[in-house]
Protein backbone atom coordinates (compact mmCIF):
# COMPACT_ATOMS: atom_id res chain seq x y z
CA UNK A 1 0.00 0.00 0.00
CA UNK A 2 2.68 2.44 0.47
CA UNK A 3 4.53 1.90 -2.59
CA UNK A 4 0.68 2.48 -4.20
CA UNK A 5 0.82 5.83 -2.06
CA UNK A 6 3.84 6.61 -3.21
CA UNK A 7 3.37 6.09 -7.10
CA UNK A 8 0.11 8.61 -6.45
CA UNK A 9 1.85 11.56 -4.86
CA UNK A 10 4.85 11.07 -7.46
CA UNK A 11 2.37 11.24 -10.14
CA UNK A 12 0.70 13.71 -8.66
CA UNK A 13 4.00 15.88 -7.98
CA UNK A 14 4.61 14.86 -11.75
CA UNK A 15 1.36 16.85 -13.22
CA UNK A 16 1.17 19.84 -11.20
CA UNK A 17 1.40 23.12 -12.63
CA UNK A 18 4.71 24.95 -12.15
CA UNK A 19 4.92 28.60 -10.95
CA UNK A 20 6.02 31.07 -13.92
CA UNK A 21 9.04 32.55 -13.35
CA UNK A 22 11.00 34.74 -14.89
CA UNK A 23 14.45 34.03 -17.15
CA UNK A 24 17.49 34.39 -15.49
CA UNK A 25 19.50 35.13 -18.24
CA UNK A 26 16.77 37.49 -19.84
CA UNK A 27 17.05 39.31 -16.88
CA UNK A 28 20.73 39.88 -16.61
CA UNK A 29 20.80 40.59 -20.00
CA UNK A 30 18.20 43.40 -19.50
CA UNK A 31 20.24 44.74 -16.50
CA UNK A 32 23.76 44.32 -18.41
CA UNK A 33 22.34 46.23 -21.74
CA UNK A 34 18.72 47.79 -21.06
CA UNK A 35 17.22 45.78 -23.80
CA UNK A 36 16.02 42.44 -24.34
CA UNK A 37 13.52 42.41 -27.39
CA UNK A 38 11.40 39.45 -26.99
CA UNK A 39 12.77 38.68 -23.58
CA UNK A 40 10.40 36.20 -21.33
CA UNK A 41 10.49 38.29 -17.95
CA UNK A 42 7.09 36.96 -16.57
CA UNK A 43 6.60 37.49 -12.57
CA UNK A 44 9.93 39.72 -12.49
CA UNK A 45 10.61 42.33 -9.84
CA UNK A 46 11.78 45.02 -12.04
CA UNK A 47 10.75 47.93 -9.00
CA UNK A 48 14.68 48.48 -8.02
CA UNK A 49 16.03 49.27 -11.78
CA UNK A 50 16.40 52.58 -13.99
CA UNK A 51 14.76 51.35 -17.31
CA UNK A 52 14.59 54.63 -19.05
CA UNK A 53 14.18 54.63 -22.52
CA UNK A 54 14.82 50.45 -21.95
CA UNK A 55 13.69 48.76 -25.34
CA UNK A 56 11.28 44.98 -24.35
CA UNK A 57 9.77 44.95 -27.90
CA UNK A 58 7.37 42.45 -27.70
CA UNK A 59 8.86 41.35 -24.29
CA UNK A 60 6.61 39.05 -21.53
CA UNK A 61 5.81 41.29 -18.85
CA UNK A 62 3.14 39.37 -17.60
CA UNK A 63 2.32 39.92 -13.42
CA UNK A 64 5.86 41.89 -13.17
CA UNK A 65 6.60 44.54 -10.52
CA UNK A 66 6.99 47.72 -12.20
CA UNK A 67 5.61 50.11 -9.52
CA UNK A 68 6.95 53.63 -9.79
CA UNK A 69 9.73 52.78 -12.40
CA UNK A 70 10.88 55.58 -14.96
CA UNK A 71 9.99 53.60 -18.51
CA UNK A 72 10.40 57.08 -19.68
CA UNK A 73 10.84 56.84 -24.10
CA UNK A 74 10.42 52.67 -23.18
CA UNK A 75 10.21 51.12 -26.18
CA UNK A 76 7.24 48.07 -25.14
CA UNK A 77 5.87 47.94 -28.21
CA UNK A 78 3.71 44.31 -28.82
CA UNK A 79 5.24 43.62 -25.30
CA UNK A 80 2.33 41.58 -23.34
CA UNK A 81 2.08 43.78 -19.98
CA UNK A 82 -1.24 41.89 -18.75
CA UNK A 83 -2.08 41.86 -14.98
CA UNK A 84 1.46 43.70 -14.47
CA UNK A 85 1.54 46.14 -11.54
CA UNK A 86 2.81 49.96 -13.14
CA UNK A 87 1.37 52.13 -10.68
CA UNK A 88 2.94 54.87 -10.75
CA UNK A 89 5.34 54.63 -13.12
CA UNK A 90 6.25 56.88 -15.70
CA UNK A 91 5.98 55.89 -19.40
CA UNK A 92 5.93 59.72 -21.29
CA UNK A 93 6.83 59.82 -24.44
CA UNK A 94 6.82 55.49 -23.71
CA UNK A 95 5.66 53.55 -27.30
CA UNK A 96 2.76 51.35 -26.03
CA UNK A 97 1.52 50.34 -29.58
CA UNK A 98 -0.02 47.14 -30.09
CA UNK A 99 0.69 46.12 -26.25
CA UNK A 100 -1.84 43.81 -24.56
CA UNK A 101 -2.69 45.24 -21.07
CA UNK A 102 -5.91 43.87 -19.82
CA UNK A 103 -5.98 44.20 -16.48
CA UNK A 104 -3.27 46.25 -16.01
CA UNK A 105 -2.82 48.52 -12.67
CA UNK A 106 -1.62 52.34 -13.63
CA UNK A 107 -2.68 54.03 -11.15
CA UNK A 108 -1.73 58.22 -10.61
CA UNK A 109 0.75 56.73 -14.30
CA UNK A 110 2.85 59.21 -16.36
CA UNK A 111 2.05 58.46 -19.82
CA UNK A 112 1.96 62.19 -21.26
CA UNK A 113 2.77 61.69 -24.98
CA UNK A 114 2.63 58.09 -25.08
CA UNK A 115 2.12 56.34 -28.04
CA UNK A 116 -0.34 53.56 -26.87
CA UNK A 117 -1.92 52.68 -30.24
CA UNK A 118 -3.98 49.53 -30.71
CA UNK A 119 -2.92 49.11 -27.27
CA UNK A 120 -5.51 46.50 -25.71
CA UNK A 121 -6.44 47.68 -22.26
CA UNK A 122 -9.92 45.51 -21.80
CA UNK A 123 -11.15 43.15 -18.37
CA UNK A 124 -9.18 40.71 -18.26
CA UNK A 125 -10.24 37.20 -15.92
CA UNK A 126 -12.84 39.98 -14.10
CA UNK A 127 -9.86 42.56 -13.72
CA UNK A 128 -9.90 46.06 -15.13
CA UNK A 129 -6.69 47.94 -16.21
CA UNK A 130 -7.21 50.32 -14.01
CA UNK A 131 -5.17 53.99 -14.80
CA UNK A 132 -7.36 56.42 -11.78
CA UNK A 133 -5.56 59.85 -11.82
CA UNK A 134 -3.10 58.81 -14.74
CA UNK A 135 -1.33 61.69 -17.04
CA UNK A 136 -2.32 60.84 -20.64
CA UNK A 137 -1.97 64.34 -21.69
CA UNK A 138 -1.44 65.05 -25.75
CA UNK A 139 -0.97 60.74 -25.75
CA UNK A 140 -1.85 58.45 -28.75
CA UNK A 141 -4.80 56.00 -28.08
CA UNK A 142 -5.94 55.68 -31.56
CA UNK A 143 -7.77 52.54 -31.78
CA UNK A 144 -7.21 50.97 -28.31
CA UNK A 145 -9.42 49.02 -26.50
CA UNK A 146 -10.44 50.17 -23.15
CA UNK A 147 -13.24 48.01 -22.32
CA UNK A 148 -14.45 48.23 -18.86
CA UNK A 149 -11.23 51.03 -17.65
CA UNK A 150 -10.69 53.00 -15.14
CA UNK A 151 -10.01 56.31 -15.84
CA UNK A 152 -11.30 58.39 -12.93
CA UNK A 153 -9.95 61.78 -12.63
CA UNK A 154 -6.99 60.74 -15.21
CA UNK A 155 -5.47 63.94 -17.53
CA UNK A 156 -6.50 63.44 -21.03
CA UNK A 157 -6.35 66.72 -22.57
CA UNK A 158 -5.43 66.75 -26.17
CA UNK A 159 -5.33 62.84 -26.12
CA UNK A 160 -6.14 61.33 -29.76
CA UNK A 161 -8.85 58.83 -28.57
CA UNK A 162 -10.00 58.38 -32.96
CA UNK A 163 -11.99 55.11 -32.92
CA UNK A 164 -10.92 53.82 -29.81
CA UNK A 165 -13.82 51.07 -27.96
CA UNK A 166 -15.10 51.93 -24.30
CA UNK A 167 -17.90 49.96 -24.30
CA UNK A 168 -18.72 47.16 -22.29
CA UNK A 169 -17.76 43.77 -23.14
CA UNK A 170 -21.32 42.55 -22.20
CA UNK A 171 -23.85 42.47 -24.84
CA UNK A 172 -27.13 41.62 -22.50
CA UNK A 173 -26.29 44.24 -20.04
CA UNK A 174 -29.53 46.20 -19.33
CA UNK A 175 -27.75 48.24 -16.48
CA UNK A 176 -28.32 51.65 -17.98
CA UNK A 177 -30.55 50.95 -20.32
CA UNK A 178 -34.08 53.14 -19.99
CA UNK A 179 -37.20 52.04 -19.83
CA UNK A 180 -39.89 54.00 -21.60
CA UNK A 181 -43.66 53.25 -20.51
CA UNK A 182 -45.95 55.42 -22.75
CA UNK A 183 -48.64 56.87 -20.80
CA UNK A 184 -51.67 58.70 -22.10
CA UNK A 185 -51.12 62.27 -20.46
CA UNK A 186 -50.85 65.09 -23.21
CA UNK A 187 -47.96 66.70 -23.26
CA UNK A 188 -49.20 70.82 -23.31
CA UNK A 189 -48.25 72.75 -26.36
CA UNK A 190 -44.96 74.65 -25.19
CA UNK A 191 -44.68 76.86 -28.05
CA UNK A 192 -46.69 77.64 -31.33
CA UNK A 193 -46.70 74.80 -34.15
CA UNK A 194 -44.70 72.45 -31.68
CA UNK A 195 -44.76 68.57 -32.88
CA UNK A 196 -45.30 67.31 -29.31
CA UNK A 197 -47.43 64.19 -28.77
CA UNK A 198 -47.56 62.13 -25.93
CA UNK A 199 -44.91 61.32 -23.31
CA UNK A 200 -44.38 58.14 -21.07
CA UNK A 201 -42.79 57.57 -17.90
CA UNK A 202 -39.32 58.16 -17.99
CA UNK A 203 -36.80 55.66 -15.65
CA UNK A 204 -33.38 57.95 -15.45
CA UNK A 205 -30.63 55.79 -16.50
CA UNK A 206 -27.79 55.25 -13.60
CA UNK A 207 -24.10 54.01 -14.72
CA UNK A 208 -23.06 50.70 -13.73
CA UNK A 209 -20.17 49.42 -12.16
CA UNK A 210 -18.65 47.46 -14.94
CA UNK A 211 -18.57 50.59 -17.10
CA UNK A 212 -15.47 52.79 -18.42
CA UNK A 213 -15.06 54.67 -15.75
CA UNK A 214 -14.05 58.51 -17.10
CA UNK A 215 -15.73 60.09 -14.75
CA UNK A 216 -14.32 63.79 -13.64
CA UNK A 217 -11.40 63.35 -16.14
CA UNK A 218 -10.28 66.16 -18.36
CA UNK A 219 -10.65 65.45 -21.97
CA UNK A 220 -10.44 69.15 -22.85
CA UNK A 221 -9.51 68.78 -26.94
CA UNK A 222 -8.98 65.35 -26.80
CA UNK A 223 -10.03 63.60 -30.19
CA UNK A 224 -12.81 61.08 -29.75
CA UNK A 225 -13.95 61.10 -33.60
CA UNK A 226 -15.78 57.45 -34.49
CA UNK A 227 -14.59 56.52 -30.75
CA UNK A 228 -17.38 53.56 -29.70
CA UNK A 229 -17.86 55.20 -26.22
CA UNK A 230 -21.36 53.06 -25.51
CA UNK A 231 -21.80 52.74 -21.72
CA UNK A 232 -19.33 54.58 -20.80
CA UNK A 233 -19.11 56.92 -17.65
CA UNK A 234 -18.35 60.26 -18.10
CA UNK A 235 -20.20 62.09 -14.58
CA UNK A 236 -18.33 65.86 -14.42
CA UNK A 237 -15.60 65.33 -17.06
CA UNK A 238 -14.29 67.88 -19.20
CA UNK A 239 -14.69 67.02 -22.78
CA UNK A 240 -15.09 71.29 -23.93
CA UNK A 241 -13.94 71.79 -27.59
CA UNK A 242 -13.25 68.09 -27.61
CA UNK A 243 -14.08 66.15 -31.07
CA UNK A 244 -16.74 63.70 -31.05
CA UNK A 245 -17.86 63.81 -34.22
CA UNK A 246 -19.71 60.50 -35.48
CA UNK A 247 -18.74 58.86 -31.96
CA UNK A 248 -21.05 56.63 -30.56
CA UNK A 249 -22.18 57.01 -26.82
CA UNK A 250 -25.36 55.17 -26.77
CA UNK A 251 -26.37 54.28 -23.49
CA UNK A 252 -23.50 56.70 -21.46
CA UNK A 253 -23.90 58.37 -18.83
CA UNK A 254 -23.27 62.22 -18.84
CA UNK A 255 -24.68 63.72 -15.97
CA UNK A 256 -22.57 67.32 -15.34
CA UNK A 257 -20.35 66.48 -18.14
CA UNK A 258 -19.13 69.58 -19.89
CA UNK A 259 -18.86 69.70 -23.70
CA UNK A 260 -18.96 73.27 -24.14
CA UNK A 261 -18.17 73.98 -27.54
CA UNK A 262 -17.39 70.44 -28.37
CA UNK A 263 -18.35 68.91 -31.92
CA UNK A 264 -20.87 66.19 -31.74
CA UNK A 265 -21.72 66.41 -35.36
CA UNK A 266 -23.90 63.12 -36.48
CA UNK A 267 -23.15 61.75 -32.76
CA UNK A 268 -24.91 58.97 -31.38
CA UNK A 269 -26.36 59.65 -28.08
CA UNK A 270 -29.62 57.78 -27.53
CA UNK A 271 -30.57 56.71 -24.07
CA UNK A 272 -28.41 58.43 -22.38
CA UNK A 273 -28.89 60.27 -18.45
CA UNK A 274 -27.49 63.91 -20.00
CA UNK A 275 -29.44 65.71 -16.65
CA UNK A 276 -27.52 69.12 -15.80
CA UNK A 277 -24.81 68.55 -18.47
CA UNK A 278 -23.05 71.79 -20.32
CA UNK A 279 -23.66 71.68 -24.19
CA UNK A 280 -23.18 75.52 -24.14
CA UNK A 281 -21.95 76.70 -28.45
CA UNK A 282 -22.00 72.76 -28.97
CA UNK A 283 -21.87 71.35 -32.43
CA UNK A 284 -24.88 68.37 -32.53
CA UNK A 285 -25.93 68.93 -35.88
CA UNK A 286 -27.70 65.66 -37.22
CA UNK A 287 -26.74 64.52 -33.79
CA UNK A 288 -29.40 61.35 -32.35
CA UNK A 289 -30.82 61.74 -28.70
CA UNK A 290 -33.49 59.71 -29.01
CA UNK A 291 -34.98 58.69 -25.64
CA UNK A 292 -32.33 60.49 -24.04
CA UNK A 293 -32.87 62.20 -20.22
CA UNK A 294 -31.94 65.71 -20.66
CA UNK A 295 -33.50 67.47 -17.37
CA UNK A 296 -31.79 70.46 -16.54
CA UNK A 297 -29.10 70.69 -19.93
CA UNK A 298 -28.04 74.13 -21.28
CA UNK A 299 -27.79 73.99 -24.85
CA UNK A 300 -27.69 77.47 -25.08
CA UNK A 301 -26.12 78.63 -28.34
CA UNK A 302 -26.15 75.21 -29.37
CA UNK A 303 -26.41 73.58 -33.24
CA UNK A 304 -29.43 71.34 -32.99
CA UNK A 305 -30.11 71.51 -36.71
CA UNK A 306 -31.69 68.59 -38.01
CA UNK A 307 -30.78 66.32 -34.77
CA UNK A 308 -33.21 63.69 -33.62
CA UNK A 309 -34.81 64.85 -30.45
CA UNK A 310 -37.88 62.24 -29.83
CA UNK A 311 -39.32 60.65 -26.50
CA UNK A 312 -36.76 62.98 -24.62
CA UNK A 313 -37.48 64.37 -21.41
CA UNK A 314 -36.28 68.27 -21.79
CA UNK A 315 -37.77 69.49 -19.09
CA UNK A 316 -35.74 73.07 -17.45
CA UNK A 317 -33.33 72.73 -20.29
CA UNK A 318 -31.75 76.12 -21.94
CA UNK A 319 -32.19 76.63 -25.62
CA UNK A 320 -31.17 79.86 -25.17
CA UNK A 321 -30.77 80.95 -28.85
CA UNK A 322 -29.82 77.73 -30.05
CA UNK A 323 -30.70 76.68 -33.16
CA UNK A 324 -32.93 73.96 -33.98
CA UNK A 325 -34.04 74.35 -37.15
CA UNK A 326 -35.21 71.05 -38.77
CA UNK A 327 -34.84 69.07 -35.85
CA UNK A 328 -37.59 65.97 -34.58
CA UNK A 329 -39.23 67.37 -31.31
CA UNK A 330 -41.55 64.48 -31.58
CA UNK A 331 -43.19 63.22 -28.20
CA UNK A 332 -40.61 65.30 -26.16
CA UNK A 333 -41.32 67.14 -23.25
CA UNK A 334 -40.25 70.63 -23.13
CA UNK A 335 -41.96 71.62 -19.94
CA UNK A 336 -40.39 74.83 -18.56
CA UNK A 337 -37.94 74.50 -21.06
CA UNK A 338 -35.85 78.21 -21.95
CA UNK A 339 -36.47 78.48 -25.71
CA UNK A 340 -35.90 82.26 -25.77
CA UNK A 341 -34.35 83.37 -29.16
CA UNK A 342 -34.34 79.64 -30.44
CA UNK A 343 -34.75 78.92 -34.13
CA UNK A 344 -37.31 76.20 -34.08
CA UNK A 345 -37.83 73.62 -36.39
CA UNK A 346 -39.83 75.70 -38.74
CA UNK A 347 -37.57 78.03 -38.89
CA UNK A 348 -39.41 80.49 -36.76
CA UNK A 349 -38.10 82.44 -33.83
CA UNK A 350 -39.27 81.32 -30.41
CA UNK A 351 -40.04 83.80 -27.74
CA UNK A 352 -41.38 81.41 -25.16
CA UNK A 353 -39.34 82.00 -21.88
CA UNK A 354 -37.96 85.71 -22.48
CA UNK A 355 -38.06 88.50 -19.95
CA UNK A 356 -39.23 91.68 -20.77
CA UNK A 357 -35.26 92.58 -20.20
CA UNK A 358 -34.86 89.52 -23.26
CA UNK A 359 -37.52 91.23 -25.46
CA UNK A 360 -35.84 94.34 -24.99
CA UNK A 361 -32.62 93.39 -25.95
Amino acid sequence: MKEIAGIVLLASLLVMPMAKAENPTHLQQLKDTNACVGCDLQDADLQNLNLERVNLENANLINTKLQGVNLSGANLKGANLVNADLDGVILSNANLEGAQMRGVLMKKANLEGANLRGADLTLHDGERANLEGANLKNSDLTGAYLRGIKLKEANLQGANLSATDFSLDYPNNTTAKMALNIATAPIPLIYPGAVLGLIGEFVIPEVSALHADVSYANLEGANLQNANLQDINLEEANLQDANLQNANLHFAYLVNTNLSNADLTAAKLTEINMGGANLSNANLQEANLNSSYLVGANFSNANLTSAQLTEIDMQKVDFNHANLQGAMLVDSNLNQANLCGAIMPDGSTSQVGCTAINLID
